[in-house]
Formats: C-alpha cells, sequence, structure tokens
C-alpha cells in the first residue's frame, strides 16, 4: 500500500508547485489520469526516493520512504534513471537488475518481446541508446519481472500501437500486490472499470472514485450538486456528472483535452 499525507513538491527552477498538499491512498488496483504535466511523474519520484517532497510524506506499506529506500521487495518503478548501471547493455541490465532485485529475467525478456525488443537487439544498446518506446517497454518488463510488493508504471503506455496496448492492459490486470499506473489517455478507464482513480490536475489530486463511475460520466463546466467528482483546470471548475449533459470523457482522448473544453 501506498499513502500520500500531504505531499508538496516545489523544484527551485519553478515559479509554481508541482505538487499541491497531494492526499491519495493506493491499494490493489490503481489508476492515476491527468493531462501532460500534472504532477503524475513527480508523484511517483517521490514514492520511489528520487525526489524529496517539500511538505508531507510518502509511505510504503506505513513506513517513510526514507527509511526503506533501497528496500528489496518493496517497490518497483519503471522510472528510467533507476535503470542506469555503470556501462552494461541493456540485455545484461536485465540480468543484473534480476539478481539483485531477485527477479526473473526470462519473465521480463518475455514481455519486451512482446512489445518488440529481442534479446539480441537489447544485446547491442546500452539503455539509454533505445528509443522512447524502447526504453518505456525495457523498464516496464524489469519493473514487472521483480514482483515488488508495490509498482508503479509511468505512462507504461506510451508509443504502443493499438494492438500492444490492449495486450499490455490484460497483463497489467494479473499483476500481484499494488499497482498504480498514470496516464493522460481515457481509454484505459474501460479495460479497468473496476480499478480505484484519482484524477491530477496541476498538482491537485483528486479521488478516489471508481474507473467505471468516470467511464460512464460527462464532462460539463462549473460546480455540479452530487457531481462524481469536481476538479480545477486553469482557474476554472469542471464536473463529471451522470445523465445526457457534457461530453463523455472518453471522447477526449486525453485528458490534456479538458483545457480545450474550458475554452470559451
Amino acid at each position: 500500500m501506498l499513502r500520500a499525507e500531504n505531499l508538496s513538491v516545489q523544484y527551485r527552477w519553478r515559479q509554481e508547485p508541482v505538487l499541491r498538499g497531494v492526499n491519495a491512498e493506493f491499494e490493489g488496483r490503481c489508476l492515476l489520469l491527468g493531462p501532460n504535466g500534472s504532477g503524475k511523474t513527480t508523484l511517483f519520484r517521490v514514492f520511489s526516493g528520487l525526489t524529496p517532497p517539500k511538505t508531507g510524506k510518502a509511505l510504503i506499506d506505513g513506513e517513510d520512504v526514507t527509511k526503506i529506500f533501497g528496500r528489496v521487495g518493496a517497490l518497483a518503478t519503471n522510472l528510467p534513471e533507476v535503470y542506469n548501471l555503470f556501462f552494461l547493455n541493456a540485455y545484461d541490465h536485465v540480468v543484473a537488475y534480476s539478481d539483485i532485485l531477485g527477479g526473473d529475467p526470462d519473465r521480463a525478456f518475455e514481455f519486451m518481446e512482446r512489445l518488440g525488443l529481442m534479446r539480441d537487439y537489447l544485446r547491442k544498446r546500452k539503455p539509454w541508446e533505445l528509443s522512447g518506446g524502447q526504453r518505456k517497454a525495457f523498464t516496464t518488463g524489469l519493473a514487472l519481472s521483480v514482483r515488488a510488493r508495490n509498482t508503479l508504471l509511468d505512462e507504461p503506455f506510451e508509443q504502443l500501437d493499438p494492438a500492444k496496448k490492449a495486450w499490455l492492459a490484460e497483463k497489467l490486470s494479473s499483476v500481484e500486490g499494488t499497482l498504480v499506473v498514470n496516464t493522460h489517455e481515457t481509454w484505459v478507464l474501460k479495460p479497468f472499470r473496476d480499478w480505484v482513480t484519482y484524477l491530477i490536475f496541476e498538482g491537485r489530486a483528486y479521488g478516489p472514485v471508481k474507473a467505471g463511475d468516470l467511464l460512464e460520466s460527462r464532462l460539463v463546466k462549473g460546480r455540479v450538486e452530487d457531481a462524481v467528482i469536481t476538479f480545477e483546470a486553469s482557474g476554472k471548475v469542471f464536473s463529471l456528472v451522470r445523465g445526457e449533459e457534457g461530453s463523455p470523457l472518453t471522447e477526449l482522448v486525453t485528458l490534456d483535452r479538458v483545457y480545450e473544453a474550458g475554452m470559451g
């Protein structure tokens, strides 16, 4: 289980905070949905011990992340900066990390092959020499092969074709432990309709709510009584409501388009 308690993050080079008092609890299958730049990756970086919070706590199975940083089996993630080990090629990275973390290298390689990364190719490339989509498949395969109690996947569907997205969605449904997937794509609401979901906009988290409830709701401007969820974006208030008014959330395709919906 992962819990954020009043988490705020402020980068020196940014005037506005990246996270603003985030409170959220992730257990079982969870989604974190938000547009690009909303703070999704930063929240994962805090749980991974890569970014210290300005205020608040990040707890992993009830313990502060600063006290269990690096503990084998506690957390796995596909954030690429976790997987840069000297000058080993990508293939040897899989073998080395599997040995260190008690993972299954064959499971990792089989996963990567389904997403188009063959073993011979991995022997010829360093992880940082892979393309953006290849590197995402590489780090996601590594994260899932470890079988940690908690797993964070940052935009795992990025740059995958529809067939590979469908295969990965089915694969994720069988992952054990707590799994949190973040994305800006709304199609995930359908295959993951039973997952607990938080929305995140401009560093603020809203929820929890079932993905299926978001799937059946429509986006309208303003605050509506009995809304499924209400959130703010670019100084405007939006509500997701049941009924015929507004636009289905899935029609937006990506939550980046919420800002377009707020224009005018």
